[in-house]
Formats: structure tokens, C-alpha cells, sequence
């Protein structure tokens, strides 16, 4: 493949390098740093920040969206996780619990009154006892982390099944890196159509956020294509000083399971060689379930707050029935 945009995948994946610096416990998540929330919300949000003795010890990022006039703070385009950032010190588990309350009450009522806030807890967030004092209903969504191990131990955790499904794959397909974010949107809105599905997504911002994450090298596209050099399916990923996320997928209609799974195969090896855990982003259906247990790992909570009035309750409903899509849509 000598095309222009698209170059082979970079020999020893699955190695292990160094990880990134570690985490500003501040920014916890790539979904947190201020590059990503420009794009993201088309450069509408803002950051509520609680301070102790002149020094910032907690920061919450926020977008105010209106629909149909009413409005809420919600999770920006393709932005799967926030919550509050925290510094929380040392000393005794139950005096960093007291200081986690004291400092996530101040960014909670810092928060402009809306008429719905919801927001899906980050990893770092494993309680949501502010929330709930501050009259915040929480929910629970599970999503599937795999550790970064050795590829042997990797391929060893994967169900007898998947790996079969994988090794036929690898015979039938050439995985490569897709770097043009605009021909990995054209394919996804192309597979959409052929299912006579449609996207909630923001094509525009969603292309933007995929440049800006390659530019960085903070994202990367995989892609499977036949021997006829046709694309077949790509994935596309996020990480960060800790997770590797997988938040967009699309296959073409007659390419079959297998190359989605061998797509997946390669991002965890890609995960485990830059020290990262992979995450699937979210368990919701029957499906989901059974596939990520292919792969491996275990489950884990994230948390989801939400408050709402009369406006915001009749929103959110409908979030539930139709806008949850938003998150993770599957082309």
C-alpha cells in the first residue's frame, strides 16, 4: 500500500515503551485537556476550579448546550469521560475522602443552574457520594479494561473462539494505519447509509478531534483492507497518560465480524506496547457484552450523575431513548 495516507503499522507493536509522563491530576483524562475540549465544544466551555491557599486542588470542565431551549450541561461530541479533577494530598484514606467532599461540593455548586447536568464519571472517580449530598441521582455503566501485558499473556487471556476468528482474519485481510481522518469519516458515513442508518455526530467536529489527536499523536486509525486493496473496516482510538480508549468503529457491510475483532486485537497489543489499559468504553449491550469477554480483562464501574427539573427531566428521557447514541455509534 503506497498510498499517501496510509503507512504500515509500526513494527513492534505489542513491545513495551515507556509510558507517558504521569497523569496531571487535574487534566485525568485526554478528554479533559483543554486541546481536546476546544474541539470538542467548538470552544464553548468552561472550567469551574475550587482553590486552597492560592492553589488550584480541583477543576471541572463543563459545555452549556441548548436544545429545543432548554438548557443543560452534557457530555461534549465524542467525549466520554469528565468529572472533576482532583488534588486531593496525603494523610489517612478517610482524610482524603473528607478533602475529595469538601472539593467536589465547591466545583458542584460552582456549576451554573441548568435545567439538566450529566455528566460519566472518569476511572478516578469511584465514588459519587458529593453528588448524591448535593441532590444528584447516579447510574452505573460498565465498560471492559485490558491490562497491559505481555502479548503471549495477552493472546493467552483471549476466548479459544476469538482467537480463531482472528487468525482466519489475518489470513484474509492487511491491517494498516488510516491517517486521513477526513477518508475514515467519508467510510463511516458511507457505511451508515448503506445500513440506512443515520449519525448523530457532528461530522465536522468529529474529523477535527480525529486531526488533532493523530497530530499529536494522541489517536490513531486502524484499518483492515482486502487483497484488492478495498477498505473493509477501521477503528479509531484515543489514549492518554493511563487508557487507551476505542471510540469509533465502522465496517463495510460485507466484510463480516472477523476484521473488527482483529482490529481490536491490534489496538490492545498497540495498548500493552505504549504501557496503556485498553478500554472498550462501555458495555451496553448483549452483544457488547459477549464480544469484549472475548477479548479478555475485566469489568469495570464508571459512574454517571445526574440532576434535573421539569424541563430537564422530559431532556433527559429523551437523551436516554435517542441522544445516548452521541457516545458511541457504530458505523
Amino acid at each position: 500500500m503506497n498510498d499517501s495516507k496510509h503507512s504500515a503499522v509500526s513494527p513492534g507493536v505489542g513491545e513495551f515503551v515507556p509510558t507517558l509522563q504521569l497523569t496531571n491530576p487535574l487534566e485525568p483524562t485526554v478528554f479533559h485537556e483543554p486541546w481536546w475540549l476546544e474541539v470538542a465544544t467548538q470552544g464553548n466551555y468552561k472550567l469551574a476550579e475550587a482553590e486552597t491557599g492560592g492553589k488550584i486542588v480541583g477543576r471541572m470542565p463543563y459545555s452549556i448546550q441548548r436544545r429545543f431551549g432548554i438548557s443543560s450541561i452534557e457530555m461534549p461530541m465524542l467525549t466520554h469521560f469528565l468529572g472533576p479533577g482532583l488534588i486531593e494530598g496525603e494523610g489517612s484514606s478517610n482524610a482524603r475522602f473528607l478533602r475529595r467532599l469538601a472539593i467536589t461540593r465547591e466545583l458542584i455548586q460552582k456549576l451554573p443552574a441548568v435545567s439538566l447536568i450529566r455528566i460519566k464519571m472518569h476511572y478516578g472517580i469511584t465514588d459519587t457520594v458529593p453528588f448524591q449530598e448535593q441532590g444528584f441521582r447516579t447510574s452505573v455503566q460498565f465498560t471492559h479494561e485490558v491490562s497491559p501485558l505481555q502479548p503471549e499473556v495477552l493472546w493467552k487471556n483471549l476466548r479459544n473462539k476469538t482467537r480463531n476468528v482472528i487468525r482466519r482474519s489475518e489470513e484474509q485481510v492487511q491491517v494498516l494505519d488510516l491517517t486521513a481522518p477526513d477518508e475514515f469519516m467519508a467510510f463511516y458515513l458511507h457505511n451508515l447509509s448503506a445500513r440506512n442508518a443515520r449519525s448523530f455526530l457532528n461530522q465536522s467536529v468529529c474529523q477535527r478531534l480525529i486531526a488533532a489527536a493523530i497530530e499529536r499523536n494522541r489517536g490513531r486509525i486502524i484499518a483492515a483492507y482486502d487483497d484488492a486493496k478495498k477498505l473493509l473496516a477501521a477503528n479509531f482510538y484515543v489514549w492518554d497518560q493511563r487508557s487507551y480508549y476505542y471510540l469509533l468503529t465502522t465496517r463495510d457491510t460485507n466484510s463480516g465480524n472477523g476484521a473488527t475483532s482483529l482490529l481490536l486485537w491490534e489496538a490492545i497489543k498497540d495498548a500493552a506496547g505504549r504501557g496503556l489499559i485498553f478500554d472498550s468504553d462501555g458495555l451496553n449491550s448483549t452483544g457488547s457484552i459477549l464480544f469484549f469477554a472475548g477479548l479478555g480483562g475485566a469489568v469495570k464501574p464508571r459512574y454517571i450523575v445526574s440532576k434535573a427539573n421539569l424541563k430537564g427531566g422530559v431532556l433527559d428521557h429523551f437523551h436516554d431513548a435517542v441522544w445516548g447514541k452521541n457516545y458511541f455509534v457504530n458505523g
